[in-house]
């Protein structure tokens, strides 16, 4: 027992211990990480290159395609602005030569303007030795009208002379029918100083009756003129209610008021003329002339 005492204890001291790696395996695994960085490097190298050559393809496909798109659309916006620029160049041409035909209208529209009313006004002194004669029955005149008015004024008028016409004859209008008022004579006088006196008669005379009818006697005026002093009418007829107050209408159409102080007012403009009558006639005291 002794024997196998010292048996183990001396298998138990020359037990080896445990050894540590080996020196040689550090750098095998310095090797292997370099390799491994290495390899991860060449990896990330490949990978980029890959990228880029990737990013390029695409890119360059992409640009084709866009390139390839834009073209006509490239060709289309050159060729819009082109039409544009005509347009703005066709703009400028039209509006200058408005501005010409603007002015030329305006210049125009004075001059029709001027000769409108010069051809009223030439129209109305050609009728300056008219008279107008309403209210005579159709087929009152027989075959000769101008005789026939010309006695119809003396014998109406009590005029010791039988009025000089250079001719007479009714209105150019559709003969009236039945119930509708006969057309007017219009007569041409002669002498002026004839027709002055035939009107103030007839205003003298009126009314006037022949064969039971009641007939007028009035001036020939154009159908503008006759318009405008018609609508003097309505101040004409307040007028006659204002005592002391003289008044006359001249032509073409201008209110003469005279009020009672010997003042002399004119109107062209009926609303202007009624205005004055209303607040100046009516509402005031009109001072007489010292």
């Amino acid at each position: 027992m002794a024997n196998r005492g010292k048996s183990d204890t001396s298998k138990v001291g020359r037990s080896k211990p445990r050894l540590s790696p080996e020196p040689e395996a550090a750098p095998v695994l310095d090797a292997n990480e370099r390799l491994l960085k290495c390899m991860e490097e060449m990896l990330e190298g490949v990978r980029s290159d890959l990228v880029s050559k990737f990013d390029e393809i695409v890119s360059g496909a992409v640009r084709r395609e866009i390139t390839s798109a834009l073209a006509p659309l490239e060709a289309k916006v050159t060729s819009h602005e082109q039409a544009i620029a005509d347009l703005e160049r066709s703009a400028t041409d039209r509006d200058d030569k408005l501005t010409t035909l603007g002015a030329t209208v305006a210049s125009l529209k004075d001059m029709v303007e001027f000769i409108s009313k010069k051809c009223e006004d030439l129209e109305g002194r050609s009728r300056l030795n008219n008279v107008r004669v309403v209210g005579v029955p159709e087929g009152s005149e027989g075959s000769g009208p101008t005789d026939f008015v010309a006695t119809l004024l003396q014998d109406l008028l009590g005029l010791s002379y039988k009025p000089a016409l250079d001719r007479a004859h009714r209105t150019l209008r559709a003969k009236p029918t039945a119930g509708e008022p006969p057309c007017p004579f219009v007569a041409r006088v002669n002498m002026f100083q004839q027709r002055n006196e035939i009107l103030r008669k007839a205003s003298e005379a009126s009314p006037l009756i022949y064969n039971g009818r009641r007939i007028s006697v009035f001036p020939d005026f154009t159908a503008a003129v006759a318009k405008k002093r018609t609508a003097f009418t309505k101040v004409k007829k307040e007028l006659r209610c204002c005592p002391g107050v003289k008044f006359g209408l001249f032509y073409p159409a201008i209110l003469r008021i005279t009020l009672p102080n010997g003042q002399v007012q004119r109107f062209e403009d009926p609303s202007l003329a009624m205005d004055f009558v209303e607040k100046k006639l009516k509402n005031a005291v009109i001072p007489d002339s010292v």
